[in-house]
């Protein structure tokens, strides 16, 4: 699975573009090819080296075992099939690729990273201070506080000392300790001049640290109670009321599927304390989106139909159900069910899915009877390490195991493989000021895996080229920016990489070109196991009568791909590719939404990603519910 994949599709949508389930890219430059001696005569090898096909290294082919002159024709075959799979020429897609285009996020985003409606109804004002004579004022004596240091606010008032003050002058003083309290996050603290008798000029401002009193939960939700007051404990009585863990506890409240959060807080029954009224409602129990686009593979079907629906809490346990498909008509099909649910009041949600995929080749590939299937469960643990109004960061481990299967009936060929890894992952956003304002996303994951072919030929004929089988481990990480320019204009840029230890299975791959990465090229252009993708793009909204939000957006995408990570066969092991366009985003009413870019490819066009039009359309339109 293409943790990297869901990661920079996660960002995009995060920052402002209304794509839906976006595809990712693909295999098709792979351009490996695995000898499996089974199924052609040497007499007759494959005529690829002159022809447009170059196969990918999800299929392999052999030689009947009746024909025993393995030894005096390993080389050759391996020369034959290495150079062909370097070829130009479109590559033969498989199971891992086209995996890879349909893998819908793994569930709903989080609510978001602004905090959920909070009041908070101030105390009653102090009493004004009486009129006063002005008297001397030798020392000022600070009480009450346990947050911040004595000597950090009595800094803030040591300019006073050694003064003729009037009590006027002694409640700026408690108002400047009062203010620093607010700027580091304990909002409703106050700092009072008690009354006392002055003597020999030492003054007393005594520090209230506003504490919680009650923690009133009213949950007209279908979650379950304990998991929303296991969320609120860090805020039971006795706590000081402070912004950061006030955010925290409230935000992951927020996070909780099928719920939308509303807190009060008040002054209390008692002398500086405050009561935390929340106030949790359900959301809608079913919710779900439709969509269309042309974002397929071109040998199983560009344009595609796609649902996906999801059951909210249906156990109580701020749980998820979700149910997607996907289908090109007869060429793919692809299904997946996923199931996630809180465990504790501290955010940690497990999750489990199980897909399936089947595929045929059409077109230039027809004549090879060539398809295949693909099977993938998971099981994921996710944990929020910071959640603020500024800043989150989370943890993911996930498991993964993959069962491919590629079969060419034209030659007899089967290639099937099970893939094991494990993935450990930390993602976050944050939101700044900087030069007007905008909001950072960045993951960051290690994959460690186990690549197995399923039959012994398999296994003799991944070893002599591109010997995948085995152990691997690869390094994905991504970063975005979408930096606002004004009220109705912003640059997007994005930049994601990929370091493998070795030659990766095709499924496993940085794959470019299509809808998601560089526009201007088709889905599954070119993919490789190491390499990096950039995006620069300029948007624009406008302000319309017209219903819904028009956006206009003209970018840039980049990519440099390392084919193969261990060469094993001549020819180009490096390509580049980038491209141009142009683009128009709709958000209607009904959560409807269009997209369209228009791209061409700029610069020289690498060999290895085959013929390329000049001009690509991307389209896509969806219907939430």
């Amino acid at each position: 699975m293409d943790h990297a994949h869901q990661a920079r599709r996660r960002a995009r949508d995060d920052a402002g573009e209304p794509r839906a389930a976006a595809p990712l890219p693909s295999e098709a430059a792979r351009a490996r090819a695995r000898v499996r001696l089974l199924a052609l005569p040497f007499s007759d090898p494959p005529a690829t080296t002159a022809g447009p096909l170059r196969y990918s290294d999800t299929m392999t082919y052999a030689l009947r075992p009746a024909s025993r002159r393995l030894a005096a024709a390993t080389s050759f075959l391996t020369t034959l099939f290495a150079s062909a799979a370097h070829a130009a020429g479109p590559a033969l897609p498989g199971a891992g690729t086209i995996l890879q285009q349909v893998q819908p996020p793994l569930a709903p985003s989080p609510a978001g990273t602004n905090a959920p409606g909070l009041e908070v109804a101030p105390p009653a004002p102090p009493g004004a201070l009486p009129e006063s004579p002005a008297f001397r004022v030798e020392r000022i004596e600070i009480a009450g506080n346990t947050r911040i240091d004595t000597a950090t606010l009595h800094a803030l008032v040591a300019g006073a000392e050694g003064q003729d003050l009037m009590l006027a002058d002694l409640g700026e003083l408690g108002q400047r300790i009062a203010d620093y309290y607010h700027a580091h996050g304990y909002p409703l603290a106050r700092a009072v001049i008690p009354p006392q008798t002055v003597r020999d000029g030492i003054v007393r401002i005594d520090v209230i640290e506003a504490r919680y009193g009650q923690v009133v939960l009213s949950n007209r939700s279908r979650v379950l109670d304990g998991l929303l007051s296991a969320t609120l404990d860090g805020l039971r009585g006795g706590t000081v009321v402070a912004q950061a863990p006030l955010d925290h506890n409230l935000l992951l409240l927020s996070d909780i599927p099928g719920t939308t959060i509303h807190a009060t807080l008040k002054p209390g029954a008692t002398t500086g304390t405050s009561d935390l009224m929340v106030d949790v409602a359900p959301t809608p129990f079913v919710i779900g989106s439709v969509a269309a686009d042309d974002d397929g593979e071109r040998y199983t079907g560009r344009a595609r139909v796609s649902a996906t629906v999801n059951l909210i809490d249906p156990l109580h346990l701020g749980d998820v159900f979700s149910a997607s498909a996907m289908t090109s008509g007869r060429d793919m099909n692809y299904g997946r069910l996923a199931y996630e649910a809180l465990l504790d009041g501290i955010g940690t949600r497990a999750g489990a899915s199980w897909s399936a995929l089947d595929y045929r080749l059409g077109n230039a590939f027809s004549a090879l009877d060539a398809h295949g299937t693909a099977q993938v469960a998971s099981l994921w643990l996710k944990q929020p390490l910071i959640r603020s109004r500024a800043l989150d960061v989370n943890a993911q481990l996930q498991y993964d195991h993959l069962q491919l299967n590629d079969d060419i009936d034209a030659s007899a060929t089967q290639t099937h493989r099970h893939l094991d890894t494990m993935t450990a992952s930390v993602s976050g956003d944050l939101r700044d000021g900087w030069l007007g304002g905008g909001v950072n996303a960045w993951n960051a994951s290690w994959m460690y895996g186990h690549v197995g072919f399923d039959g012994a030929t398999d296994e003799e004929a991944d070893a002599a080229l591109a010997g995948t089988q085995g152990t691997f481990s690869k390094g994905d990480v991504s970063a975005t920016r979408l930096q606002a320019l004004g009220p109705r204009d912003a640059l997007y840029l994005a930049l994601t990489g990929q370091w493998a230890s070795t030659n990766l299975d095709a499924s496993q791959q940085l794959l470019v070109g299509g809808a998601d990465t560089v526009r201007a090229y088709d889905a599954n252009a070119i993919g490789g196991d190491s390499g990096y993708l950039f995006t620069a793009e300029y948007r624009h909204t406008f302000a319309l009568p017209w219903y819904g939000q028009w956006q206009a957006i003209a970018f840039f995408d980049g990519a440099h791909v390392k084919v193969d990570e261990t060469r094993y066969a001549a020819g180009e092991n490096i390509a580049n590719l980038a491209g141009v366009g142009v683009g128009l985003n709709w958000a209607g009413p009904d959560r409807i939404a269009v997209s369209a870019s228009l791209a061409t490819p700029l610069g020289g066009r690498p060999e290895l990603a085959g013929s390329t039009s000049s001009v690509r359309l991307w389209a896509q339109v969806s219907k939430g519910f």
